[in-house]
């Protein structure tokens, strides 16, 4: 019961279900809940009394408590940027003063560090998935990540490493595209490997450097069964115009003109 007007006893703390919570009873009234850290902060026992400016702050740390233990969840799986963390916190209807209040805490801590966070991603992509710094650059600042942060990261990225890692890329890239002619099948290299986040002027460095020129058999062999598929396709033309396409096509795919004609010659004497 009440002993002073405008205080409230403490009549009955029980656990939750969920470990590491509390439920409160004022006056032999559920009044709210706190995490056990708050319930020790503020040595809340049955008999004590609080005011209603106590209750407030205490339901106040609560909050703080409970988005704590949002963010460390969520920050047991892998390192986060404070952006990252801010949001998952959103997701969950924290307020923006709380928000603030647990960043301050996680960093105080060395839980949340952006420029770690930023070294530890770049240490990531050269090693185990490579990429590009500009598939790193964007994937950063989509973390949240400063520019100046990024930047000294990326300053560990060689010049050397990145000549490396794409020629790797760049050979795997080299497999996949040997029925091609051989300026299509640079061609494609290069933009996979700017796919891959790398400068155009390293990709085209790296592709120059490799020995990936069809020798004469393979490229003429090459032509001729794109020139097959292609005669395929059109089939239903008139001659002429199945003609100019299939050797418009050819062209495009980067065969020479003495290869397209050499492939359109001989599916013409095997059609008589």
């Amino acid at each position: 019961m009440r002993t002073i007007d405008g205080m409230k006893t403490i009549t009955k703390i029980a656990t939750q279900k969920r470990a590491g919570r509390y439920s409160i009873e004022l006056d032999n009234q559920f009044a709210f809940g706190v995490a056990e850290s708050v319930l020790i902060k503020y040595g809340l026992a049955k008999g004590r009394t609080l005011d209603e400016d106590l209750i407030t702050q205490i339901k106040y740390d609560d909050a703080i408590a409970k988005a704590l233990t949002i963010a460390l969840n969520y920050l047991g799986h892998a390192l986060r940027t404070t952006k990252q963390i801010k949001q998952k916190m959103r997701d969950k209807a924290v307020d923006e003063d709380i928000q603030a209040q647990v960043i301050a805490q996680l960093t105080q801590l060395g839980y949340v560090d952006d420029q770690n966070y930023a070294n530890h991603y770049v240490a990531t992509k050269k090693l185990i998935t490579p990429k590009g710094p500009h598939v790193i650059r964007l994937a950063l600042q989509q973390a949240g990540v400063a520019e100046n942060m990024i930047e000294q990261a990326l300053a560990t990225y060689t010049f050397d490493e990145q000549y490396n890692i794409a020629t790797k890329i760049a050979e795997k890239l080299a497999q996949g595209y040997q029925r091609e002619s051989t300026r299509l099948r640079q061609q494609k290299m290069v933009q996979g490997l700017v796919n891959k986040g790398f400068s155009f002027e390293t990709a085209q460095l790296v592709v120059d450097s490799m020995s990936t020129d069809n020798n004469a058999e393979d490229e003429q062999n090459n032509a001729k069964r794109q020139a097959e598929k292609l005669w395929h396709r059109y089939r239903r033309d008139e001659s002429q115009q199945r003609f100019y396409k299939v050797k418009r096509q050819l062209y495009a795919k980067g065969f020479t003109s003495e290869l397209i004609d050499a492939a359109l010659l001989s599916l013409e004497q095997e059609e008589v």
